[in-house]
């Protein structure tokens, strides 16, 4: 007997932003989009909401979805557990909302989202990193640099 070789899913793309809205005619609107880094006035900071649109190639039929996010001190939030998922036949692509709202922030760093695809006995995992940075602080230490540039500059 041959065994069944499944195609993992192609992790195309996720992108960040404020808000995801779905349009009239099917288009689907991205505000507020970063680059993989948002900065909060201060630390801890609640976001009214945080959203992910990730996208996938290779998928069809039916799988479970999970998606979780992990803080730079390791503490996981599921936002999304267990979700079934059917791709329609033909579309061998899937594209996944995810709202995190509100979304605490405790610590500045390096935040992972944790995207889980489960197909039958099949598991697969994708890791997405963005960072979050204190704004109070960023400000801080630019305001001392300025200071150290004026104080080391010649004087006339």
């Amino acid at each position: 007997m041959q065994e069944v070789q499944i195609k993992a899913p192609k992790h195309e793309f996720t992108l960040l932003c404020d808000d995801i809205r779905q349009e009239m005619g099917g288009k689907t609107s991205l505000m507020g989009i970063y680059d993989h880094h948002i900065v909060v006035p201060q630390v801890p900071y609640i976001l009214p909401k945080v959203c992910f649109y990730t996208r996938f190639s290779r998928m069809d039929g039916q799988f479970k979805f999970n998606f979780s996010v992990v803080s730079p001190a390791g503490e996981r939030r599921d936002i999304i557990r267990d979700s079934d998922v059917q791709i329609p036949d033909g579309a061998k692509e899937g594209t996944f909302n995810v709202i995190a709202s509100p979304f605490e922030v405790q610590s500045e760093g390096v935040y992972e989202v944790i995207v889980g695809l489960t197909k039958g006995a099949d598991r697969f995992e994708y890791i997405y990193k963005f960072a979050i940075s204190n704004g109070e602080r960023l400000q801080a230490e630019f305001q001392q640099r300025v200071a150290q540039q004026q104080e080391s500059a010649p004087k006339a």
